[in-house]
């Protein structure tokens, strides 16, 4: 068969399919046209020893190239695009990197938190920095250090206790 015959016979399913699936009516011509050239890949993919219908073939491969035409396509926004009166996207965005204070304050804490630990004992900080900065477990900090797992849990909690005892006294929380 001729394709532009084919194509003639397939128009008013082109439409159909449009009217049915196609997301997007407005641009019409366009759509019509993104659907014969459909029709005219699916010709050349069509197989007529596999014993379907053509005109049924192009019905389903028309159904799904409209249900899927444009779906991939990202929307892109611009920063200026405005969002009220006189107020664009850009100046609605929250910059977080300047809030001084907040810099300032986990600044103060962290070099609180370092004084602390600095103040325990060798093996408190020991301890601490195995098993909490550099995340050693339990079993393998107890095996190292020759105590028992428990023993090891008690004391690294009582140690916490201190560190967060000495820390909440200098921040007042």
């Amino acid at each position: 068969m001729d394709k532009a015959k084919i194509l003639e016979e397939v128009s008013p399913l082109i439409i159909s399919s449009i009217n049915k699936y196609a997301k997007s009516k407005g641009e019409f011509e366009d759509l019509y046209q993104e659907g014969a050239l459909a029709v005219l890949e699916s010709l050349d993919k069509y197989e007529q020893n596999k014993g379907v219908n053509m005109f049924y073939y192009l019905k389903l491969q028309l159904k799904f190239f409209y249900l899927n035409y444009k779906r991939y396509e990202k929307k892109t926004v611009s920063l200026d695009e405005p969002i009220g009166e006189g107020i664009s996207l850009a100046d609605a965005l929250a910059d977080e990197s300047s809030d001084v204070e907040d810099i300032v304050f986990a600044n103060c804490e962290s070099q609180e938190a370092y004084k602390a630990l600095q103040d325990l004992a060798s093996e408190e900080r020991y301890m601490i920095e195995q098993s909490i900065i550099h995340r050693r477990t339990l079993d393998d900090l107890s095996k190292e250090l020759g105590m028992s797992r428990t023993t090891l849990f008690r004391r690294k909690n009582k140690i916490l206790d201190k560190l967060s005892n000495r820390l909440i006294g200098k921040w007042g929380t």
